[in-house]
């Protein structure tokens, strides 16, 4: 598996393919970790487990690789991995991990079978993700059909971000589902502390997902772009606040008087990108806000650079110039209470170092 973040390089042409797939994912089989044989709060660990597989007897646990370590432990009857970090953050906060599902003698694999993981709790932004390599037999990834994550579809990899912090709620879950493996291996992003449990007998159950089907689009078939004709509309690409369409994307966040992007912001600038290739004719103005801090002519002028800095990494991603434009608000759209003279706290002033996509041409998507 390649390093996931070398999505951020790619042509906008093969950015963001996501496809929500209807109807019953593939039969699974269940497994319920009984004990700990071996390695308990460490990276190789041995675990005893019942299934519905009759040769199936234990799970080896493995963290084989990445800057950051972790240590395995039983939740339950779920493998609980604890991250252990030293740098904070996605990408810097990786551990590849590996489960192998064995047969009685601890060491040979099972013939190959279809498994369901489910993961509780991806919090965010930048602190979790996980990911894994399209070409790893992943039959389907899921969510909740409202969720707190971002699925991002980038071949060879699809990675699941948390977006905010959220305490075990189900939209923070993830349902990875693979086909014909004995081995399955997943890209850990986590701050130190931070742990999941992975779930392989619907202990964290996820209504109607959304399932998202794992594609290897080559490049050259996107050379020619879709005509509106082609395209056929996904409700869920967009939002309607008020009188006011705008792309299906979190807010983009910048730190106090700044204006260069995030990291974690370019993941959900890629979600903004994918909706700009499927739907080849809308125009969208970049809407940029600042906090109250400030005087209102700085704030004005520091909501145009940020709105600048969006328009310059878009057009570096291939975007055409005539297909957006950027606008400053300064501090005159608040999202809360924090006006000049209130006292808040930073985190209700971050709300508001933030810019919005709104689609200028909606009646295009009448198509």
């Amino acid at each position: 598996m390649k390093v996931i973040f070398f999505y951020l390089k790619l042509n906008i042409i093969t950015a963001l393919f996501l496809i929500s797939i209807g109807g019953v994912a593939q039969n699974y089989e269940t497994v319920a970790i009984t004990k700990v044989v071996s390695g308990n709060e460490t990276s190789n660990a041995l675990f005893r487990v019942l299934s519905s597989i009759p040769s199936l007897k234990y799970i080896r646990a493995q963290r084989i690789s990445g800057p950051q370590n972790g240590v395995f432990t039983q939740n339950k009857d779920n493998i609980r991995y604890s991250s252990i970090a030293s740098s904070s953050g996605i990408p810097k906060n990786l551990s590849r991990i590996r489960f192998t599902f064995l047969q009685s003698d601890k060491r040979t694999p099972i013939a190959l079978n279809n498994f369901r993981f489910i993961i509780n709790d991806i919090d965010g932004p930048n602190n979790e993700a996980l990911a894994t390599n399209c070409d790893t037999k992943l039959k389907f990834l899921g969510t909740a059909k409202e969720t707190n994550l971002t699925v991002i579809n980038t071949p060879p990899t699809i990675i699941v971000v948390g977006n905010v912090d959220e305490n075990e709620g189900a939209t923070s879950r993830v349902m990875f589902e693979f086909e014909n493996v004995a081995i399955v291996e997943l890209d850990n992003y986590a701050d130190d502390g931070y742990l999941k449990d992975f779930d392989l007998n619907n202990d964290y159950p996820i209504a109607k997902p959304l399932r998202v089907k794992c594609k290897n689009y080559a490049s050259s078939i996107y050379t020619k772009k879709p005509s509106v004709e082609e395209v056929q509309l996904d409700l869920n690409d967009f939002i309607k606040e008020k009188d006011v369409l705008k792309i299906n994307a979190h807010s983009i966040y910048f730190d106090n008087d700044r204006f260069d992007i995030r990291d974690e912001a370019e993941l959900e600038l890629q979600r903004v990108l994918s909706i700009l290739v499927k739907y080849p004719k809308i125009k969208v103005e970049l809407q940029s806000h600042t906090d109250s801090k400030a005087s209102d002519e700085y704030n004005l002028k520091l909501s145009e650079d940020r709105s600048k800095s969006v328009i310059r990494w878009m057009l570096k991603k291939g975007v055409d110039s005539t297909r957006i434009i950027g606008r400053g608000y300064g501090e005159t759209r608040l999202v809360n209470h924090c006006k000049n003279n209130v006292k808040c706290a930073e985190i209700e002033h971050q709300l508001n170092r933030r810019t919005e996509f709104v689609v200028l041409n909606p009646e295009v998507l009448k198509h």
